[in-house]
């Protein structure tokens, strides 16, 4: 029994011994194991993380180029431009008046801002000093122009913005030619309001060679106007250089521009659709006069119908059923007389409307058909 118990105590010392040093090495193998395991899984992963990242650096996007959204988002964006388009092109087909005026506001707005911009670029350089000889002529038509356009947007603007001044633009579009600029005007209204401006405008003339033989009794002159104006009377026009040998009385003489009365000067702004105040009405005459020398010096054949139309319109001349030879012919004789009018002679230029364009045959349709109005009492 006491052998038994002794060598039971090493045995037993042994196993207590050696249960740690199992322990330990089936620990240190499950450590290993679960280490090399795990370096595999992170291995794995890594090379699928490395994969990913690659992928992603190959389909990186330059800086200037914009990366396309997903394929559902192109799909849904294809879908509202296609019927924004076709809701459009239906609009214009079942209501072309509603998308027309919104076709010209549309239009109307871009280039009201556009002018807007180029107005003000133009008028900063002339209030610095620049010449007007070194503008273009469309740069001096849209100041002429716009000179007149902008108090009447100015004033719908400012009752737009007003509180409740909405209701102003459904009656500019009313009155569109008392409330509105050429800028939101269709093409129809445009020729149809030059059409009354120009009826307005020769209407006048009659009743001014009326003035004119009245005022050149007496005159140094008197011989050489009533001779032009007795010309005028039965319908034979006068030539340019008829015009030109008229000048002396225009310079400080009976027709001068200090010379004219209240009434005269009336009638005189009334038929060009100039102010009525001598200043401005001289400066008016004065950017018509470098217009004239600006259309030279571009070349008259280059003008577009409109614009052609709107110089006729411009220097007294209805353009309407007048062929293109016969605009530029009547234009070429206008800068041949104003090339030597400064502003000394300017008297002659505010004149030159009725001497050259009275006896034109579609300003004496006009003549004909109106009652001749009469100057107001001033």
């Amino acid at each position: 029994m006491k052998t038994t118990i002794k060598m039971a105590a090493p045995l037993r010392s042994y196993l207590l011994l050696s249960k740690p040093l199992g322990s330990q090495l089936l620990e240190t193998r499950l450590y290993n194991l679960r280490s090399t395991w795990g370096q595999r899984v992170s291995n794995n992963s890594i090379v699928v993380i490395n994969k990913r990242c690659k992928s992603k650096k190959s389909k990186k996007v330059p800086e200037d180029v914009i990366q396309a959204p997903f394929k559902v988002n192109q799909i849904l964006y294809n879908k509202v431009v296609k019927v924004l388009t076709t809701s459009v092109d239906k609009l214009e087909t079942r209501m072309p008046k509603t998308y027309q005026a919104y076709k010209t506001f549309r239009t109307g707005v871009s280039t009201f801002i556009s002018d807007t911009k180029q107005y003000y670029r133009i008028t900063s350089d002339l209030w610095n000093g620049e010449s007007m000889s070194r503008f273009t002529r469309r740069e001096l038509e849209l100041y002429r122009q716009f000179s007149s356009d902008l108090p009447v947007m100015a004033m719908v603007l400012i009752i737009a913005f007003a509180p409740g001044g909405a209701f102003i633009f459904p009656v500019a579009y009313m009155f569109p030619r008392y409330l509105l600029s050429p800028h939101f005007w269709t093409k129809e209204q445009k020729e149809e309001f030059q059409r009354l401006e120009m009826v307005k405008r020769v209407s006048y003339y009659h009743p001014i060679i009326k003035m004119m033989h009245h005022k050149a009794k007496g005159s140094n002159d008197e011989g050489q106007i009533k001779k032009a104006l007795n010309k005028l009377s039965t319908s034979v026009a006068l030539t340019s250089k008829e015009i030109e040998s008229l000048k002396p009385a225009f310079i400080g003489g009976t027709f001068s521009v200090d010379s004219m009365g209240l009434q005269y000067r009336w009638l005189l702004s009334r038929s060009l659709g100039m102010s009525f105040r001598r200043n401005k009405l001289v400066k008016d005459a004065l950017i018509i006069r470098y217009v004239d020398v600006a259309l030279r010096r571009e070349g008259m054949e280059n003008l577009t119908d409109d614009d052609l139309n709107r110089a006729c319109a411009w220097r007294g001349l209805n353009p309407v059923g007048m062929d293109r030879d016969a605009k530029l012919s009547y234009l070429d004789k206008w800068t041949k007389v104003t090339a030597d009018v400064h502003e000394p002679s300017i008297s002659l230029l505010l004149h030159l409307p009725i001497l050259l364009s009275y006896c034109q045959p579609s300003n004496r349709k006009i003549i004909g058909s109106r009652k001749t109005p009469t100057a107001p009492r001033i």
